[in-house]
């Protein structure tokens, strides 16, 4: 029911902005007066008569300015030509001018004589304040670490997403490179903010807002980047305690562009984009080398006569096929070059008081894989009411829908691992299902096949705020609502080999599920500022908040199709054998109360406190609220008395803050004791219920201590800029699973044991070393390092690191699972140490801790060998000017992360001779006695158990965009009605330089994309 009345105010809200942009802005009867609009041309000032033409740094009339005369209370606002008049008794008036976005100007008027005035863009507007997304705060008191970044500098990375592109301006903000997903554009990355400060993956994200609102991860990744006017990162306690127990993690706030007055404009966005997949990693056996390598493993040696014949008749086969000149390219069967393209229309006018924008956008995003893409189709529309200084009303709806495929054939490693003198045809010219007897499938035949694999979300965001002044106090409120809907469906055809030798009718499968999602929040807030003994500046804010989330999440699997092009759950049959459908219904809420507190004196030493009390549902009922709080000082080294008249230093500020943040990233019932129903335990009233959980009252909040020094310097008229921090987050109570006695019928039970600790450094630097009228240069790097260290786990987690320590089938995989130990990193990399292959064997010598020698692996003997986490990552960007043009380039390093050679493991060393492999199996593996051999006999198919042959210490550098940019206001623009015209061509991922040879992209490849885009301004 809420949802459908829900539904209906926003569709009373659309209705809303359609009438709005059908109905011309009327004058309003006040001390506000419309400048004589009912004159089409400019009027012949008289005597007595103060007028002027307001105009914008392109010449351009601008609506709306306001006007106000000194020594009155008189105020007036320009035309739709810019022009205003007023009547006076003096020979002449000052004037003071303003705009949102344009620098004030203040200038005396004759009477009687007209004038034209040009008011300048305020390009320190932006940079001046920082947006937390509760308020904006002063530069110059603000104490917190943060980094803004402009929409002009996201768009310099590429239109792909807005995570990516932000990582390049953001020390300590890391993407978790996932070697599997390569650039599938269904896959959203993972990113950490100055390191991962708890065990749950989910919970090391940021907090994301966006224009006040929370949203998730999913929101983020599919946002049109072109309705983006900022982006700030808040990384302390100072500069995101506001948001209390969600800010552990870090707080990214989003604003989009405001609505500009004036009369009605239109902005179109376009972008093309061609994407190649990146193969530059695989360096696969020719059919030559791979019938080498099969016969140097042992493939045709059978152990007698008759098996002796039948491997003869197989290898006379593949030397037939190598003679007829097959040399299939298995990695270019399932790519593409994807053609991807979007395009965002935007319209918005108004006066002073009423304004509305409306943007619609529409993307194709087509992945290098074939079958694999993204559609996303959104529309905004916002609308304000503003009387400054007394109310000001805005309400903005945003309704996005993402579909996506994926490839109905699997993984990309289905290809690469194909033998190359295999044709994926039959001599009829038909596909073939299967080769060497059914023994390798052919992937190629699953790719025809109708098989499917799609879904499709739709969001629908709408936030209202409200600004009310009352004497010298300020309201601030804003409510939000989210509406989320979700469905998919994956199926997989009767035809496929995966059900091979199945009966008839549970052959074909789909996968459907359902999901839908209701969050609302609201917040309520009052300011007070005020100046006292003229030199301190004290600003307050009181206010309290509310939140809502539930979630409902359904999946079932069905049997049973006869046909291939029926893949629908009408033509099921029904149910695999003593399955059950799945799913989860959450539901939480949350409230909380803050204080905020900020003073500055003599614009020199400030003061920032925040204090918030919340509680969540998600704990336990002992500890359900908890106290968060932050303390931070400034001191603005360059306003004191022994810094005047130095003319070299524009900015030096010290800061430092401290506080507790919290972290509620987690399942709502954690806390609660919780069963499922078992049907194999029937009783006579019906199945029996057994726990799925046991819960705990005094299941309290992760909370993390965030201590932060940092330094602002900038020099030589803003030639030179830096910033350095210095972080400590030390995170306790950690939520982890503890082992429970088996009487209790559950095995673990959360429990606040665990402690984990990030310490870092983040530094940025921007110089101008080339600054004149017609070109600049600028050049730009920063750095981050980050290290973390368990100090406390459970019992639970030290019962699984045993575990693992014993399972031979995980310590001969060839990705080591993650060993948290108490004194070392999340990140750190454990193995056993290797001595290296054996010359006279061609087995593998391990070292024991004793330092002695065996053959025999022993996972008790692991040691860490360095930390997947580098000593240092970080952008090196260079920006160059022109006239109008722009040329870019975008560099991404990372230094000293040991990573373990997945590619050694497993297409070396662990290659199966059935399938091809990685061209160093021949080169590099040990063939007879004596060999001096990286890796272990060639004719050993086992997977090489973990040990320390495998760990390389990577050193990479890529080029992330470059881009040539170019844009024009000339007067053959005009000619075609336009205010604007910007065109650029950039390239993402151009190349990748790294120590480490491995295979990139293993389910899905990597790619490398070029795209042009216009962007015009009507």
């Amino acid at each position: 029911m809420q949802h459908e009345y829900v539904m209906r105010f926003t569709t009373l809200l659309f209705t809303a902005g359609w009438l709005t942009l059908t109905i011309q802005p009327a004058a309003v009867a006040s001390t506000y007066q419309i400048g004589r609009a009912e004159q089409q041309d400019q009027p012949h000032s008289t005597a007595g008569i103060i007028s002027a033409t307001i105009l914008d740094e392109s010449g351009e009339p601008m609506m709306g300015v306001t006007v106000q005369v000194s020594g009155s209370k008189a105020v007036y606002i320009t035309d739709a030509k810019g022009y205003f008049e007023f009547k006076t008794t003096k020979p002449s008036e000052t004037i003071r001018l303003s705009f949102i976005g344009y620098k004030a100007k203040s200038i005396t008027l004759q009477a009687g004589k007209s004038q034209r005035i040009t008011l300048d863009p305020d390009s320190e507007t932006l940079t001046d304040v920082v947006i937390t997304g509760f308020t904006k705060k002063d530069k110059k008191s603000f104490t917190g670490s943060q980094t803004t970044v402009k929409a002009k500098e996201l768009l310099s990375m590429g239109t792909k997403n807005l995570l990516e592109s932000l990582e390049a301006f953001v020390p300590g903000l890391q993407i978790v490179q996932q070697n599997n997903l390569g650039s599938d554009p269904n896959a959203r990355p993972d990113l950490n903010l100055r390191g991962r400060a708890t065990f749950s993956g989910a919970a090391n994200l940021p907090l994301f807002v966006v224009d006040g609102a929370i949203v998730d991860v999913n929101y983020i990744y599919d946002m049109d980047m072109n309705t983006i006017e900022s982006v700030t990162v808040l990384k302390d306690a100072s500069a995101s305690a506001l948001y209390g127990a969600k800010a552990a993690a870090g707080v990214i706030v989003i604003t989009t562009k405001p609505i500009e007055q004036g009369a009605i404009r239109l902005n179109y966005s376009g972008t093309l984009r061609l994407t190649t997949p990146d193969l530059s990693g695989y360096h696969l056996l020719n059919p030559e080398q791979k019938l080498r390598y099969e016969e140097l493993a042992g493939v045709y040696t059978g152990s007698d006569p008759a098996e002796q014949y039948r491997k003869d008749l197989e290898r006379d086969a593949v030397v037939r096929m190598i003679r007829s000149g097959v040399n299939t390219d298995w990695l270019s069967k399932p790519l593409r070059m994807g053609v991807s393209h979007s395009h965002s229309l935007s319209a918005e006018g108004g006066d002073q008081f009423v304004r509305y924008g409306l943007t619609l956008r529409y993307g194709n995003e087509q992945g290098v894989m074939i079958q694999s893409g993204r559609e996303r189709v959104s529309g905004s529309f916002k609308l304000s009411y503003n009387r400054p200084n007394r109310i000001f009303l805005s309400n903005n709806l945003t309704v996005n829908r993402v579909s996506s495929d994926e490839p109905n054939y699997g993984s990309f490693s289905n290809f690469s691992r194909m033998n190359p003198y295999l044709s994926p045809y039959g001599a009829d010219g038909q596909l073939v299902k299967s080769f060497r007897g059914d023994r390798v499938n052919n992937p190629l035949y699953e790719a025809k096949l109708g098989s499917y694999n799609q879904s499709q979300n739709i969001d629908l965001l709408n936030t209202s705020t409200l600004q009310a002044w009352v004497g010298d106090f300020r309201v601030d409120g804003d409510f939000s609502f989210t509406i989320r809907s979700g469905s998919g469906r994956k199926f997989r055809s009767p035809l496929s080999n995966d059900f091979r030798g199945d009966a008839l009718d549970q052959r074909g499968e789909m996968v459907e599920n359902q999901s839908k999602g209701f969050n609302y929040m609201g917040k309520l807030m009052v300011s007070y500022n005020r100046t006292f003994l003229d030199k301190l500046y004290v600003t307050s804010m009181a206010g309290a908040n509310i939140e809502s989330s539930s979630a409902d999440a359904s999946t079932y699997t069905s049997r049973g199709f006869y046909s291939d092009n029926l893949g629908h759950p009408n033509f099921a049959l029904g149910y695999r054998s003593g399955a059950r459908p799945s799913g989860s219904d959450n539901y939480s809420t949350a409230a909380g109360f803050f204080l905020n507190g900020n003073a500055i004196y003599d614009n020199r030493y400030s003061l920032d406190f925040v204090f918030r009390y919340e509680g969540s549902s998600k704990f336990g009922k002992n500890q359900r609220f908890a106290p968060f709080w932050s303390l931070g000082g400034g001191w603005n080294i360059h306003n004191e008395s022994f810094f005047k008249g130095n003319k070299n230093i524009q900015l030096l500020k010290l800061r430092a803050s401290l506080g507790y943040l919290g972290n509620m990233s987690f399942e709502p019932y954690q806390a609660y004791t919780t069963y499922d129903y078992n049907k194999n335990i029937n009783y006579l009233v019906g199945a029996g219920a057994v726990p799925r959980g046991i819960g705990n009252p005094d299941l309290k909040w992760e909370r993390t201590l965030n201590q932060n020094v940092g330094l602002d310097l900038t020099l030589f008229k803003s030639r030179w800029d830096l910033t350095f921090d210095a972080y400590r987050k030390l995170t306790d109570n950690l939520l982890l699973d503890v082992t429970k006695a088996p009487s209790i019928g559950v095995v673990t039970a959360k429990q606040n044991v665990g402690e984990v600790v990030n310490s870092g450094l983040e530094f940025s630097t921007r110089v101008v070393p080339i600054q004149n009228k017609d070109l600049q240069w600028t050049l730009a790097l920063n750095y981050s390092y980050n290290r973390n260290r368990v100090k406390k786990i459970s019992n639970a987690l030290k019962a699984l690191n045993d575990s693992y320590a014993k399972d031979t089938v995980l310590n001969r995989s060839t990705t080591p699972l993650p060993l948290y130990e108490e004194g070392q990193s999340l990140t750190a990399l454990k193995v056993v140490p290797s001595a290296g292959i054996d010359p006279a064997t061609g087995k593998e010598i391990y070292i024991k801790r004793d330092s002695s020698y065996t053959f025999d692996y022993d996972s008790n003997d692991r040691i860490v060998f360095g930390d997947t986490s580098p000593w240092a990552y970080g952008t090196l960007s260079s920006y160059l000017f022109y006239k109008g043009f722009s040329l870019n380039a975008s560099f991404g390093y990372s230094l000293g992360a040991v990573v373990y050679n997945q590619t050694l493991a497993s297409r070396v060393e662990g290659a199966d001779p059935q399938y091809n492999a990685d061209e160093r199996v021949l080169n590099d593996r040990w063939k007879k006695p004596g060999d001096v051999a990286k890796y272990k006999d060639i004719a050993n198919r086992e997977s090489p158990y973990q040990s320390s042959r495998f760990v390389q210490k990577e050193y990479y550098l890529t080029l992330r965009s470059l881009s040539l940019a170019y844009e024009t206001e000339a007067a053959w623009v005009k000619k075609l009605h336009l205010r604007r015209a910007r065109f650029e061509l950039l390239s993402n991922d151009l190349f990748y330089l790294s120590t480490v040879k491995r295979e990139r992209g293993l389910d899905y490849p990597f790619a490398r994309s070029i795209e042009l885009s216009a962007r015009l301004s009507f």
